[in-house]
């Protein structure tokens, strides 16, 4: 390009439905995240536990799934079941609980030394405090790390929506930046930019790559955030001799 412009960015938010679609994506990566750190959390702190009754069986209960799938369609049926068809909980449901970040949660929370908590139940905690005030922030890095890749994979994933969503007005980012590629929606999308002016250098393959931008930026400006997380001590300051 002779000249750097903005021109292909403006095609972009010139569209009411990527602009939608932007905002959907951020929903289901913060509340998918959020809802996904705590009950996979929850289970993994119980799990944690040897006084837990019936563990091994609960083990082996979570580990089959990793190993047997039960397919697509019978996947297809049980959401169809759930009225979870056009339904937003389509992208937060499925996504709740994953068995392999249980366990390596499960795996980092036993590395807590038991006398933090002991010293918590001396003081009166009961297992929720115990597990607010005494593990979670012992945790942040294990924490950060799943926190991150669930929301990767919430923020990337537009298969359950081109299976289970039917209306436009529902799509992720990353479906409507499929659909580009496919050359769907590209055509419409410059239509609206011949509109706005007369002359314009916009091409779809211009527009395609801003869009993958527009789609690729937040999620890497979140890790910066995240990674001081990955290089700290789990128990940093916590355990004195």
């Amino acid at each position: 390009p002779l000249k750097p412009t903005l021109e292909n960015f403006c095609a972009v938010f010139a569209n009411n439905g990527i602009v939608k679609a932007f905002f959907v994506s951020v929903g289901r990566t913060v509340v998918g995240t959020v809802l996904h750190l705590t009950v996979t959390s929850l289970a993994a702190y119980s799990l944690s536990k040897s006084t837990l009754i019936g563990k091994k069986q609960i083990l082996i209960y979570f580990l089959i799934p990793m190993y047997f799938s039960g397919g697509l369609l019978p996947y297809y049926v049980l959401i169809t079941k759930l009225h979870l068809i056009n339904n937003y909980l389509v992208y937060i449901l499925p996504m709740l609980f994953s068995g392999f970040h249980m366990l390596i949660m499960k795996s980092f929370f036993e590395e807590i030394p038991s006398g933090l908590e002991e010293s918590a139940r001396i003081d009166g905690a009961s297992d929720f405090k115990i597990f607010c005030k005494i593990v979670i922030p012992n945790s942040k890095p294990i924490i950060a790390t799943i926190g991150l890749f669930i929301g990767v994979s919430q923020w990337n994933e537009w298969f359950d929506a081109f299976l289970f969503i039917n209306k436009g007005t529902m799509y992720p980012l990353q479906t409507i930046l499929q659909k580009l590629i496919l050359e769907s929606q590209t055509n419409s999308i410059l239509d609206i930019m011949k509109k706005m002016q007369q002359n314009t250098s916009v091409t779809s393959e211009a527009l395609k790559m801003a869009t993958v931008i527009v789609a690729t930026v937040p999620i890497v400006i979140v890790y910066p955030f995240l990674q001081k997380y990955f290089v700290k001590g789990m128990l940093l300051g916590a355990v004195k001799e």
